[in-house]
């Protein structure tokens, strides 16, 4: 397929990097996207749909001249790719879809009873300053100039207001490594049970839906709860792995 690297010009985008999915996600892209998890260097990574994937996997899972055929690859622009790509979790239907559902309510059940036992443990609200620290993973709460509770954190993903969509923090390479050691296993967890809002790296999403994928999240990653704190122009939502009282 063409390199990441490759430039194309796009007649709505103009120049842009080229990306490439096969023929029937270019033609429907409404169904679920396989692809490796995007890098820094290839954050649009090559896609194919889930009845090029069954040749891919036939072939011992690598492609070949014989399953290849079935891929009829496609370039489009990376924000063409992008938008297409988002549009995806619209196909979440049926038992997937049933299940989906089941999930995020167990999750918002769970992280409001987390979030009541960190305020009543720690009072989190009550501080009048907290500052997270992207390069010691860390997120402090202070009273008087004096740190009172450390929480080691995990970024789990963003919202931007502008834009109207969520991002998860795995796709977002400008997060400090220190912030996201761990988040991939939420895409992980998504890949395996066909959750698609867990491995699409952007949708159209809102604070609600934010909160929503986010207690997910948290009980992937066994998480004591979630602190959300306002950016330019949206929320940035972050796992609270462990916390701590300093004085």
């Amino acid at each position: 397929m063409t390199e990441a690297t490759d430039s194309i010009h796009c007649d709505q985008h103009g120049p842009a990097r080229a990306a490439c999915v096969c023929s029937h996600l270019f033609r429907q892209p409404i169904q679920r996207w396989h692809s490796d998890a995007p890098t820094p260097d290839t954050p649009h990574p090559d896609a194919w749909c889930t009845s090029c994937n069954a040749a891919l996997q036939a072939g011992g899972g690598e492609w070949n001249e014989h399953n290849a055929t079935c891929l009829d690859v496609q370039v489009l622009c990376h924000h063409c790719y992008q938008s297409a790509q988002a549009s995806s979790v619209q196909a979440l239907d049926g038992a997937v879809r049933d299940a989906w559902i089941d999930t995020v309510t167990e999750g918002h059940h769970a992280l409001v009873d987390k979030q009541r036992g960190l305020e009543a443990d720690f009072g989190l609200s009550t501080f009048e300053r907290w500052d997270y620290d992207q390069a010691a993973g860390t997120l402090t709460f202070s009273q008087d100039s004096v740190a009172r509770v450390v929480a080691d954190i995990e970024f789990i993903g963003s919202v931007s207001e502008a834009s109207g969509t969520w991002r998860w923090a795995w796709a977002n390479f400008h997060n400090a490594p220190r912030v996201v050691s761990r988040i991939g296993a939420v895409r992980d967890y998504g890949e395996a049970h066909g959750f698609l809002h867990l491995t699409v790296p952007q949708w159209a999403g809102d604070a609600p839906d934010g909160w929503e994928v986010s207690g997910v999240a948290a009980d992937v990653l066994g998480a004591r709860g979630v602190y959300r704190v306002p950016g330019a122009s949206g929320f940035l939502y972050m796992a609270l792995m462990k916390v701590q009282r300093t004085g």
